[in-house]
């Protein structure tokens, strides 16, 4: 924070209270490693203020009643300044006084009544990137001029799925102990869980993103994905043809990318090594022929009543029985191996 003075005299009135935001997490702390593998870009640290966070709201209350002395409804922004300079009237008495902003939300409806803080799941927040800052500021005779930093609220999951069977178009990710709630002063409350569900249209490879609040504590917070495929127009949970790799614990932490990578290997294919995992597409199994029927018999085929239908197939279609998932985590720049996981 940084402070100018004057002195006041009969000529010349000491200027009024004046903020200049400014944006502290243009980047993820690790954008390095993240850009280095493709998956984000780096952004540079000169672009106009609105490249980083586009709406703003904020408001001025008094240190010591709690009123408010000047509020900003929320705003989207479109001066091309890197940094957006605040002046508030001059006949504002000299005190003490809070300044809360925030950034990126979409909407006030999160926003607690004396906006010292916000639900970051409800009113369809769970999309925003939300930036908030909040200070005491000294007004008087010697200090006049303030800058604030609006810093990152969440974390950003990225989850990648690799050589899955053609038919997998459709994946459910579900992440618990994760925080619902901070107050302007970056203090998190309320765990929840948070649910994505998402239709693919480009087989293969599936990657979603996801940005959440931190998680409760290390390793707090459980990962479980499913994919399925829904090509006969059946709801997901009712696909007879799914893949459910193990749990896995993770943490969230703010303004931190976390990326996880599962690649999936049907029947008991070799798993690769990393750090580079990237097998080609599994053969498809060869169709076993029915069994040929007893002439002695009466003609028994293999679903005599088109009416009822076949049992649904168990998970890991396409495999033997021996499928897995590999498991790797970007951690310090390198993949790590966690585990083989099996098909649940």
């Amino acid at each position: 924070m940084a402070f100018a003075s004057c002195i006041r005299d009969e000529i010349q009135p000491c200027p009024p209270l004046q903020v200049r935001i400014a944006v502290k997490d243009k980047n993820y702390f690790n954008i390095h490693e993240v850009a280095r593998l493709g998956y984000a870009e780096k952004l540079a640290e000169d672009l106009p203020f609105r490249e980083y966070v586009s709406t703003l709201y904020y408001i001025l209350t008094n240190a010591e009643t709690g009123e408010t002395v000047v509020e900003q409804p929320l705003m989207t922004l479109t001066s091309g300044d890197a940094v957006l300079p605040v002046s508030f009237p001059q006949e504002m008495p000299f005190g003490e006084y809070v300044l809360t902003v925030w950034g990126n939300m979409q909407s006030m409806r999160p926003l607690a009544d004396d906006a010292t803080a916000s639900d970051l799941h409800l009113y369809n927040a769970e999309g925003n990137d939300v930036y908030v800052s909040t200070d005491t500021l000294l007004y008087d005779v010697s200090h006049f001029e303030y800058q604030v930093e609006l810093e990152r609220v969440k974390g950003k999951l990225i989850v990648e799925a690799e050589n899955l069977p053609d038919h997998i178009d459709y994946s459910t990710k579900e992440i618990s102990n994760v925080y619902a709630y901070i107050t302007a002063s970056l203090q998190y409350g309320r765990e929840t869980s948070v649910r994505t569900d998402t239709l693919w249209q480009e087989p293969n490879r599936i990657l979603t993103e996801t940005l959440l609040c931190p998680s409760t504590d290390i390793d707090a917070s459980t990962l479980s994905v499913n994919f399925y495929a829904t090509g006969r127009g059946l709801r997901a949970e009712s696909s007879p043809n799914w893949i459910a790799p193990e749990d896995v614990q993770i943490s969230m932490l703010r303004n931190t990318i976390t990326i996880l990578r599962y690649v999936y290997v049907s029947g008991g294919t070799d798993i690769p090594n990393p750090p580079d995992p990237g097998p080609d597409p599994d053969e498809p199994d060869p169709d076993e022929p029915d069994e040929p029927d007893n002439p002695d018999e009466p003609d028994n085929p293999d679903n005599p009543n088109p009416d009822v239908p076949d049992i649904p197939e168990e998970p890991d279609p396409g495999g033997d029985g021996n499928s897995k998932f590999k498991l790797y985590v970007l951690i310090n720049d390198n993949w790590e191996t966690d585990h083989e996981m099996g098909i649940d």
